[in-house]
């Protein structure tokens, strides 16, 4: 049984059962996968014919990884298109819109997605590797992108349950809670909350551990779901 994460002269540390830690690993490289189609649904829809000339003065760009990240980070920053907000809607609450004016969010986002985009997959990936470990041990530079790797997971999880207000989450708990027979809801309601209650869990520990007054200008700025 799971006992929530508590703070150690090491860091962050939680008890999760062997089957707890692989569903939350699976979920981890569930939101990668849909983050990767994204990167490759933007690749695709940028992509040009690219001339004898340009492949030779390009492969060693893609034969050097490093060479290769900046060379797409640069490609962002020429011309004046924008690009469009994601269609799926999971993606479109992972990677939101920077401006409610919609061609300059699409600007920024042709600047800043990639970058957002590889942030959150180097967060779940690492997140998957600390799952590996029984307990669950967070260095303290660990846990918050932990936390951020699991609110991903449970924004993707409140969007598929189209969780948009209080009573919708409160809708979810009564599932989860409800000791019915297991089916599709229940069980994604039953993983919502857990996920939920792990992330606060881990949160409350690193805040019960700031200094006095760091924690004052921190602002909550996570939604409903």
């Amino acid at each position: 049984m799971a006992t929530a994460f508590r703070a150690t002269s090491h860091g962050y540390r939680a008890d999760l059962d062997a089957h707890e830690r692989r569903l939350l690993s699976s979920l981890c490289g569930d939101v990668i996968d849909l983050l990767q189609s994204r990167t490759d649904e933007v690749a695709a829809d940028s992509a040009e014919p690219e001339t004898d000339e340009d492949a030779e003065s390009t492969q060693h760009l893609r034969q050097d990884p490093v060479l290769a990240h900046f060379s797409a980070e640069l490609a962002g920053l020429g011309g004046s298109e924008v690009l469009d907000a994601p269609r799926d809607e999971v993606l479109a609450r992972l990677l939101p819109a920077a401006s409610r004016d919609p061609e300059q969010a699409g600007q920024l986002r042709r600047l800043a997605e990639a970058s957002l985009r590889e942030s959150k997959i180097a967060d779940l990936r690492t997140a998957r590797m600390l799952l590996e470990s029984s307990p669950v041990q967070l260095a303290e530079d660990q846990a918050p992108l932990f936390g951020r790797a699991i609110n991903d997971v449970r924004l993707t999880l409140a969007t598929r349950m189209e969780i948009r207000t209080e009573e919708d989450a409160e809708r979810v708990h009564r599932a989860a809670v409800s000791g019915r027979v297991k089916n599709t809801e229940t069980f994604m309601a039953e993983i919502y909350t857990f996920i939920t209650w792990l992330q606060e869990t881990l949160f409350t520990a690193m805040v019960e551990f700031l200094p006095e007054g760091e924690d004052d200008d921190e602002g909550d700025d996570e939604g409903t779901g």
